[in-house]
């Protein structure tokens, strides 16, 4: 009889531990796509084409005709910088054909097309009566688009276009506009783990992306005046 009781505890004891082990899996994989969802929504919201028109909105707000040399200035940088960058993906998602191809093809398409809005932004700004503040913004787009499509298309390294992205505008709002933007920084943090969580970029290529996009300004900053374009 005693042995029955034993065994009847022992079973229901069996019973609860396997039912404590099947809630801590459920709440384990809850946890992970809680992390997995967060993370998908950092990078959505923080992506470099909206950091391209809060830099170019700011800029325009705070300096006026000192950052661009009038309204249609400032709509061309728009227009180059946020809208043209998205185009691929816009297209990618309506046809089925193109978003087969993987995503590893829009992010080949997409750097094409941003490398090709800031060369149309760049010759605008410096052939079309812009100026400095533009000209250097121009100026450091385009060196980051560059030096990450050299990265990207000849040595195969794949630098974080999603960190020189939120890194350039943040130096350059600082330089121009003080110091109260420079804690804005601390934004590559999570976007740096949310990189790393989905599999898109190690902790080295996320540095290395936002290093590209902050020598870039302070070359340009510093060659732009100095060369008197």
């Amino acid at each position: 009889m005693e042995n029955l009781r034993a065994n009847h505890f022992e079973s229901r004891d069996s019973g609860l531990n396997k039912n404590e082990f099947n809630l801590s899996a459920k709440s384990g994989r809850s946890v992970g796509k809680g992390k997995l969802c967060a993370a998908k929504i950092i990078r959505v919201v923080t992506v470099p084409p909206v950091f391209a028109a809060l830099l170019t909105t700011i800029l325009y707000i705070a300096m006026g005709d000192a950052a661009f040399a009038n309204r249609f200035h400032y709509a061309e940088a728009v227009f180059s910088l946020s809208l043209l960058p998205v185009v691929p993906y816009a297209l990618c998602a309506v046809i089925p054909a193109l978003k087969k191809r993987g995503r590893k093809f829009e992010r080949t398409v997409a750097l094409i097309f941003s490398v090709t809005g800031y060369f149309m932004g760049a010759a605008f700004a410096f052939f079309g009566g812009g100026v400095q503040v533009e000209k250097v913004m121009f100026a450091t787009y385009l060196c980051s688009g560059l030096l990450l499509a050299i990265l990207s298309f000849i040595f195969k390294y794949r630098a974080s276009g999603h960190a020189c992205g939120v890194a350039g505008p943040v130096a350059m709002l600082t330089a121009y506009l003080g110091a109260a933007f420079l804690p804005a920084a601390l934004l590559l943090v999570p976007i740096g783990i949310s990189s790393v969580r989905l599999g898109r970029h190690t902790v080295l290529q996320v540095i290395i992306g936002s290093a590209v996009s902050v020598i870039s300004f302070g070359a340009m900053y510093l060659l732009v005046p100095a060369l008197g374009l």
